[in-house]
């Protein structure tokens, strides 16, 4: 019998949604889901180990290691090949607000929408 699924938390949606190559030609797209996003975000923007990106999404360490190898690969083939990245779905739940884990957290988005108040 297969694990159940759980729901990745994430932070919240990106603002950007959608990267076009400047000389696109429809040469196609490829979609990352908001979890992949949000894996991208937390290990190479926020500088977060696999094991901190885990507990802020409320997944295990190799479920961060499957999202991030997916979306690297997604992110490989939309430079080599021209295509369109777009950002969108996922079976995810967005952060009503700021967790007490992220109190010290540089990259909070909640205090991101804080400080434009």
């Amino acid at each position: 019998m297969a694990r159940p699924f759980k729901c990745r938390c994430i932070c919240a949606k990106p603002k950007t949604t959608c990267f076009v190559p400047e000389n696109a030609d429809e040469t196609g797209m490829v979609v990352i889901g908001y979890d992949e996003y949000e894996v991208i975000r937390l290990l190479d923007y926020a500088a977060l180990t696999q094991e901190q990106c885990a507990e802020k999404m409320n997944v295990s360490r190799p479920t961060v290691t499957r999202m991030y190898d997916s979306a690297r690969q997604k992110m490989a083939d939309a430079l080599v090949n021209g295509k369109t990245i777009r950002i969108e779905g996922g079976d995810v739940i967005v952060c009503a607000a700021m967790k007490p884990q992220c109190t010290h957290e540089k990259h909070c988005c909640h205090k991101a929408k804080n400080n434009q108040d």
